[in-house]
């Protein structure tokens, strides 16, 4: 008999998201009316001053206008891009970072200028060489903070010195920050709008990984006033909206008192220092725990094959499934990426059948 299938592809969490959740959209639902109809004004202007007031924890304050709720983070990105970006632009970028990003590039047709994240730098952005990466076609800049998949926690240097860049050209940042409340050791999360940027940042969040509501598909942009009629625009022409009850569980999770997400960062980091240092003790293998976010980023070159065939052949041979680093840049590869959304004694499982495929090479 074959052995069972160890999913580690998505970043779906193991666990459902906070009773509090669970129960504002039930009663919602069972409530009927403007909860299960288009909702009128009011319904999102609640979930919309919610999040204004928990925004306010990270330092910018917002007008509810602000807020442009969407049916998950991706066309939350979407609208984010779609507001600044036509076809034959350019962005400015780093690899390796969240593979959506990419993808979406390619279907706007606009070219990616992209700086590298080094394992030697720990996956830091050399802030000092970034203007060699803009052109007089360049209209922003986009930051995956933590970052999707290094961990990399930006410090508030890195980010000030990313948006002088984006002030001199005069260039839009698009602030991906849906991994904010889980940093690790002594790192620190920063809001880029709170640098002085606000202005000009769009911030791109979501409930799936925070909340755990992978499948209620809610998430929202936050943009300054100079980008908000245009993106008023394109949400109102492209991106679909929530379902109205949904926002009643958004509304409960930001009201919240968080511990469930403290909870959550808990269980993560316990993984963390588990399966990175697990998977640093294989021969051919280098991993070192991450800053942020939920993913275990290893290096893999030793064993003499590229990313894709690792994990087809991990797949094959183990069934355990996982994302090469070549789907995460446009010249990386060398690297495998797990997310530690499975508890410890199942990570113990794959971290043996991901031993023993090593030794099989």
């Amino acid at each position: 008999m074959s052995k069972p299938l160890i999913n580690l592809n998505a970043g779906d969490p193991d666990v459902e998201a906070p009773k509090c959740v669970k129960d504002a959209v039930m009663d919602a639902f069972k409530k009927g009316g403007n909860w299960t109809h288009y909702g009128g004004r009011d319904i999102p202007l609640n979930f919309r001053e919610a999040v204004v007031d928990y925004y306010k924890i990270f330092g910018p304050e917002y007008s509810v206008d602000n807020v442009l709720p969407t049916a998950g983070s991706s066309a939350a990105l979407y609208v984010a891009l779609a507001t600044i970006l036509d076809r034959g632009d350019e962005i400015l970028m780093w690899e390796p970072s969240y593979s959506g990003h990419y993808s979406l590039m390619r279907n706007m047709g606009v070219k990616m200028s992209v700086a590298p994240l080094r394992e030697e730098d720990e996956f830091h952005p050399d802030v000092d060489s970034l203007q060699d990466y803009v052109t007089p076609k360049s209209k922003g800049v986009i930051i995956c903070n933590p970052n999707n998949p290094t961990g990399t926690v930006f410090t508030k240097e890195e980010l000030k010195g990313i948006g002088d860049v984006a002030t001199d050209n005069d260039m839009a940042i698009f602030s991906d920050e849906i991994y904010l409340h889980f940093i690790y050791d002594n790192n620190e999360f920063t809001s880029t709008a709170s640098l002085g940027f606000q202005d000009r940042t769009i911030n791109i969040m979501s409930f799936s990984k925070t909340f755990s509501m992978t499948g209620y598909r809610l998430g929202y942009v936050i943009v300054p006033e100079m980008y908000l009629e245009k993106a008023s625009t394109v949400q109102r022409l492209t991106a679909a909206r929530p379902a109205t009850f949904v926002y009643a569980g958004g509304i409960a999770a930001l009201r919240s008192d968080l511990s469930y997400v403290e909870e959550r960062r808990k269980a993560y980091d316990e993984r963390r220092m588990y399966f990175c240092n697990a998977i640093d003790e294989i021969d051919g293998l280098h991993c070192k725990p991450f800053e942020g976010a939920f993913y275990a980023w290893f290096g893999i070159e030793d064993t003499g094959i590229g990313s894709v065939e690792f994990c087809d052949r991990l797949l094959k041979q183990e069934n355990v499934s996982v994302r090469p680093g070549k789907n995460f840049g446009l010249n990386i590869d060398g690297y495998v990426r797990v997310p530690l959304v499975r508890p410890v004694p199942e990570l113990e499982k794959a971290v043996e059948r991901i031993e023993n495929f090593v030794k099989s090479l």
